[in-house]
């Protein structure tokens, strides 16, 4: 009887156990995770920035994550076409445009015989506090052709984890935020305030109206972009940039808008909507981790124009570093930076000037698209005869003419052999692929071919795929400044973790953009976004 009794207890005492779901944290080796996971991405900042720079940065800033983060010293992109839409794609689905699809910002559309925007759906409209900004066509990831981070943590969660993805470009925001967030929100510059898409939502927040309000560009009203004292290069007797003639305005009005647009202050303006973002969306206070994408605009709006050796780069990346010293801040007190991890890159560098190219003795300088395109019309007539052989062009792609190859009967993969052979022979190109060799695998076996062929989508990418040679910039003045390129200018950019999982220190070893996405997916214990090639990047993780 008594042992009866204590079997009958024993094996009740296992159910009990049993029937009590294990918390996480309970079982060993369970990957812990944190509150709130924040990716932060500024547009077009190279890596050496936060060398050259790093003297003049203040302590909670850059300096946090550099002295306290796993920060990877060659992370270079393996692909080609290094700009906004298909960087912002990559870094949060570890895959290149040849899965993901946002192959450029806009591409040409044969069956819609126009360019299509990568970001673009005719089905929504943009929603927006104020009848000036809203009604317009609106956004949406649905060019998007692979999942993100935020998706699988979506998913893993059963959509209780919150995804809010913010930046001044509207295919910033919508790219990063992937296909199902709970809020994706950018800037308007005409209305000075936030907005979305109804793809998302069909009325703005609360919080997001209060914000937009103020407005938010108000206390900048009367104040000049002049450089810090610290900023190195620049000549501080004279402002970089001050409004004028707009005095019959009030202020904040259209003119001051625009001008406030290309300014560093952009940053903290963002950064204050992504403050309040956290605040009134409560995240980190959920029952599950919440995830903030997060992207810086106006660098890239500002080294377009100066520069990569620019006192104004200079004066925009130290007062991004003080602004992102208050964000932390502000992430401290709102969550407890203890419970946050950060995951800092940039969708591509940039290139120098052509002037400074030439002054340097670097390179040919400026290269002009246009030429490249006329020179393969060119070759195509005196090879076939008269006619529109080439349908469309931008700075990388050339699109035969198909109904002119039906035409005269002609052979596809021949017209993109004479087409290439003539954009190759030029000086500022440095190879020309053509469509058969991607679909065919005969590229040539090297490294600028690969990554061509990461940047190839047999979808929407052209016929003729251009790559033009180092140091020749595709600009339209000899004082602006582009990117786009497989050259390492363009591609190397900061990869830096930070956070409890991670170990402090330099890594030198090589690295992706990619890795991003797939080292947080690891370390949080999801599935792999849908396309994922990148590698978690295992000795970075405690």
């Amino acid at each position: 009887m008594l042992r009866r009794t204590f079997l009958a207890s024993f094996v009740a005492i296992i159910l009990l156990g049993w029937s009590r779901p294990l918390k996480p944290e309970a079982v060993s080796g369970f990957p812990t995770r944190p509150k709130l996971v924040v990716v932060l991405v500024i547009d077009q900042f190279r890596y050496d920035y936060l060398m050259r720079f790093r003297p003049y940065f203040v302590k909670g800033g850059f300096n946090r994550l550099l002295d306290g983060g796993a920060v990877f010293t060659d992370c270079r992109y393996d692909y080609a076409t290094t700009i906004t839409g298909p960087g912002h794609a990559t870094l949060l689905t570890g895959t290149y445009p040849y899965a993901h699809g946002i192959i450029e910002n806009e591409w040409y559309d044969r069956e819609l015989k126009r360019k299509v925007y990568c970001a673009e759906d005719p089905s929504t409209h943009v929603v927006a506090g104020s009848k000036k900004a809203g009604g317009a066509p609106g956004f949406s990831p649905r060019n998007l052709t692979a999942s993100t981070l935020g998706d699988e943590l979506r998913l893993a969660t059963n959509f209780q984890a919150k995804v809010i993805s913010i930046s001044l470009k509207d295919r910033a925001a919508v790219l990063m935020g992937g296909h199902d967030p709970s809020g994706a929100y950018w800037y308007d510059p005409e209305s000075g305030g936030f907005v979305t898409s109804s793809y998302y939502m069909p009325a703005l927040p609360a919080w997001v109206n209060d914000f937009n309000q103020q407005p938010p560009s108000k206390p900048y009203c009367g104040q000049k972009w002049q450089a810090l004292a610290e900023t190195p290069g620049a000549d501080h007797a004279k402002p970089f940039a001050e409004l004028r003639g707009a005095e019959e305005e009030p202020c904040p009005g259209p003119k001051y808008l625009h001008w406030l647009d290309s300014t560093p202050f952009m940053n903290q303006i963002e950064l204050a909507f992504a403050a309040d973002a956290v605040r009134s969306e409560r995240l980190g206070k959920g029952p599950e981790t919440d995830l903030l994408t997060l992207s810086l605009s106006v660098n890239d709006y500002i080294g377009h124009q100066f520069g990569p050796y620019s006192p104004e780069v200079a004066d925009a990346t130290l007062r991004t570093d003080h602004y992102l010293a208050e964000f932390f801040a502000d992430l401290d007190k709102l969550v407890g930076l203890n419970n946050v991890w950060i995951a800092f890159s940039a969708d591509h560098g940039v290139a120098p000037t052509p002037a400074f190219i030439q002054e340097h003795k670097l390179g040919m300088g400026m290269a002009h698209p246009a030429s490249i395109r006329d020179a393969a019309e060119k070759a195509l007539m005196q090879a076939f005869g008269a006619g529109s052989w080439i349908e469309a062009a931008d700075e990388t792609s050339l699109y035969l003419n198909r109904e002119t190859l039906r035409t005269r009967n002609v052979a596809e993969a021949k017209a993109e052999e004479v087409a290439a052979d003539a954009a190759s022979s030029l000086p500022e190109v440095a190879a020309a692929y053509t469509r058969t060799q991607f679909m065919t695998g005969t590229l040539p076996n090297n490294p600028i071919a690969r990554k061509a062929a990461n940047s190839f989508n047999s979808k929407r990418s052209g016929d003729i795929f251009l790559v033009y040679a180092p140091y020749a910039v595709p600009s339209y003045n000899a004082t602006g400044t582009t990117h786009g390129t497989p050259w390492n200018y363009d591609a190397q950019v900061p990869l830096i973790f930070w956070g409890s999982a991670f170990k402090p220190g330099y890594y030198a070893n090589a690295c992706q953009p990619i890795d991003l996405a797939a080292t947080l997916a690891a370390r949080l214990g999801l599935t792999q976004p849908s396309g994922s090639q990148g590698t978690p990047l295992a000795s970075s993780l405690k």
